[in-house]
């Protein structure tokens, strides 16, 4: 393509002027301005009306920059708002944001038809104000069927009248008896500041007009920000001179009870109409062509059905969504209450901005490399103006917000179990580093003491699928109070099986989300099997934070393996504590007892509290703890009981303690014992073991006798044992 070329399409592109700053000023000065103002003048008074005017406005402002920043570090697509707002947060959130954006759109062409009807009667009083603005509402579906683009052709006809309108009225003056009754507040009743607020800040939602024409602009980075500030400071100036001039040249009754009250200043009553026409209709129709374009956002992304994304026929404009569009949108008018639509567009647009200036300020906060707007805004603006949303929505209705909120939260919540997979990177994962990176920086240089452990579990699972009963096991000790890392060993030559290992660890990664495991997978490569757990516990975690116990499934195979007993002697060795554990057998009729054998402190412990985090589980709430201990003297029942008793009192664990006076070995003590306890805690003597290359040998024949789950537990502080 030659220069020639690239200049011509260039030229067809869209400046600031045209393509921001007239579609927001259009949007902004619109059905409020003409038909509300002089209404928010009378009951606020002009002191208040400017705190409105100026709150409103501040939330719009802190909003603009925050969409500036945004918009400026990506290419917006079909969906203004909401593609902004789940390429960085992501589909859950965008969704959750979005469909009550997409209601918002919809529920505006109501708003503004409802507006130009209410015009209407003003003209011939007899007109039914629904019929007019439902019959509007057809023409609007039918150009926005054919033609949507006649809006974009129009819009410098349509600031023109818009422009001329407002020199009438300005040029006007009717001063009114009693100047100083329109100074102060007179709330009729039902009506307060904020509530008056509600109905007024639809008045200022038009910032995101621009920002949806971002493909059709020769330069977004500049035009946005600046054709989106401008627009805003320019319409609050003008906002303020009408309420001001409003309250000079109005009775405080006429500002009350006439909606029109424009009409009563302006130098030519006429052109009032026109600008009124010309705004309500142009921002209506503007409406009816971006909530469908939600929508087909929203559906693109399978956020909502994705049928709502298609076009009839050949055509690729999301007609079947402006078909809902224009149904929601007569429902609003047939209940025909602007002061009814306008709090609730305020809702739903004070949640859209709140959402934008929360991107905003956490993409700075994180420090997110990939975040390099154009527009740079520091973060606490941003998280003024998300905090500014959240509390004016609180002030003007706490039940609706509470509503808002709860619907906002609901899709999030459906969305997140949908499990909608984007194409796209966001925040997200930004977001977890930096909080991960504090928490890690902190927790690494606190004090660590035995009274904040907590169950970090190196779950030595293999093929995770083929031992669920192990991790089963690891969630039940783990308990949501601590971490489980998933760990595969690879068994074999690094160069060879670094493209399996990969292919291993993706395959883990996939079973953790499938089973909503509080867990993080890890595959290493090690030339034995000790090489290979020597290396997990090495290499998984970061500074403190890293496995304190190895969990093992208990295998005949394994306890085969000449390197099984080695690997153990170094899991100690590494000050990892071990457990050893066998399911229960199938079938088989088991008490609702968990028995701690207990012989050393610092063992018997690790077993309680195990035996605690178990119970924390629904499944084993109901069972009862024993702690056992074995002594060979009949007279020190009573004195091992009570020092038993007085040694556990200081874990706050119900247990009931048991001892039991037998001369046989210890281990068939356990077997008789414990054969139909549900689970089994009892120590294990690695290095008091016989056969050293297998120190579980000796457990062999217990862990066969014993029906119920099987926890061979060794804590490496009690080396001795």
């Amino acid at each position: 393509m030659d220069q020639q070329d690239r200049t011509g399409m260039n030229e067809q592109k869209l400046g600031t002027f045209g393509g921001v700053f007239v579609p927001n000023v259009l949007t902004i000065l619109g059905v409020i301005m003409f038909l509300r103002t002089g209404w928010v003048v009378g009951n606020a008074g002009l002191k208040f009306s400017l705190v409105i005017l100026l709150i409103a406005n501040s939330i719009t402002f802190l909003t603009t920059l925050s969409l500036s920043a945004v918009a400026t570090n990506t290419q917006v697509g079909v969906g203004g708002a909401y593609f902004l707002i789940s390429r960085s947060l992501g589909p859950e959130v965008g969704g959750s944001v979005g469909v009550p954006l997409f209601f918002a759109q919809t529920i505006s062409v109501a708003f503004y038809l409802l507006g130009f009807a209410e015009s209407l009667q003003f003209i011939e009083p007899g007109i039914d104000a629904r019929l007019a603005a439902s019959s509007s509402l057809a023409v609007f579906f039918v150009i926005a069927w054919f033609g949507a683009n006649l809006v974009t052709k129009a819009q410098y006809l349509i600031l023109s009248v818009l422009v001329l309108s407002l020199v009438s009225f300005f040029a006007g003056r009717t001063p009114p008896a009693d100047i100083a009754a329109n100074f102060h507040a007179a709330y009729v009743q039902g009506q307060s500041f904020w509530t008056v607020f509600a109905i007024f800040f639809p008045a200022v939602t038009g910032i995101m007009s621009g920002v949806s024409m971002s493909g059709d602009l020769r330069n977004p980075s500049k035009s946005i920000p600046t054709g989106t500030i401008w627009a805003v400071l320019i319409t609050f100036l003008i906002y303020a001179a009408q309420m001001i001039w409003l309250a000079l040249h109005v009775d405080h009754t006429s500002l009350i009870e006439n909606s029109l009250v424009m009409q009563k200043v302006a130098r030519m009553p006429t052109m009032i109409f026109a600008g009124l026409w010309a705004a309500t209709l142009s921002s209506g129709l503007a409406s009816l062509v971006a909530a469908p374009r939600t929508l087909q956002a929203l559906a693109s992304d399978a956020v909502v059905p994705r049928v709502l994304s298609r076009g009839i026929g050949r055509s690729t404009e999301p007609r079947i969504a402006l078909i809902l569009s224009t149904l929601i949108a007569l429902v609003c008018i047939l209940i025909g209450d602007l002061n009814l639509i306008a709090p609730i567009i305020t809702m739903f647009f004070l949640a859209t901005y709140g959402t934008i200036n929360l991107v905003a300020g956490l993409e700075r906060l994180v420090w997110n490399p990939s975040f390099r707007p154009a527009f740079k805004v520091h973060w606490l603006p941003s998280l003024i103006g998300g905090l500014g949303c959240i509390y004016v929505m609180c002030l003007i209705n706490v039940w609706a917000t509470i509503i808002a909120v709860v619907i906002i939260l609901t899709i999030y919540f459906y969305l997140t179990r949908a499990r909608i997979r984007s194409s796209w990177g966001d925040m997200r994962s930004g977001v977890w580093f930096a909080l991960t990176r504090f928490g890690l920086l902190r927790f690494d240089a606190s004090q660590q003491h035995i009274r904040n452990w907590r169950p970090v579990l190196l779950v030595l699972s293999g093929n995770p699928k083929a031992r669920l009963e192990l991790i089963e096991a690891a969630s039940w000790i783990e308990a949501d109070r601590g971490l489980l890392f998933l760990a595969q060993i690879v068994i074999g030559d690094w160069e060879k099986l670094l493209t399996r290992q990969q292919a291993i660890k993706a395959s883990l990664d996939s079973f953790i989300r499938e089973s909503e495991l509080s867990a993080i997978g890890t595959t290493v490569v090690g030339d034995d099997f000790e090489h290979g757990v020597a290396t997990l516990l090495q290499v998984s975690g970061l500074g403190h934070f890293q496995p304190n116990t190895v969990l093992v499934g208990w295998s005949d195979d394994t306890l085969r393996q000449a390197t099984f007993g080695s690997a153990i002697r170094r899991i100690l060795e590494l000050q990892k504590n071990l457990v050893v554990f066998e399911r229960a057998e199938k079938d088989v009729d088991l008490n609702d007892l968990i028995d701690v054998w207990w012989y050393a402190k610092d063992n018997g412990s690790l077993m309680l509290t195990m035996a605690h985090l178990l119970k924390c589980n629904p499944r084993w709430r109901d069972h009862v703890i024993r702690v056992l201990r074995i002594i060979t003297d009949e007279a020190g029942v009573a004195a091992a009981e009570e020092g038993t008793r007085e040694l556990i009192s200081g874990f706050r664990i119900a247990s009931e303690v048991h001892v039991i006076v037998s001369n046989e070995p210890v281990l068939e003590v356990i077997a008789r014992e414990s054969e139909r306890s549900a689970v089994c805690f009892t120590g294990i003597a690695v290095e008091r073991s016989d056969d050293k290359e297998h120190p579980l040998a000796a457990y062999a024949d217990l862990v066969a006798k014993l029906r119920g789950n099987v926890m061979l537990t060794k804590s490496w502080h009690d080396l001795g044992y």
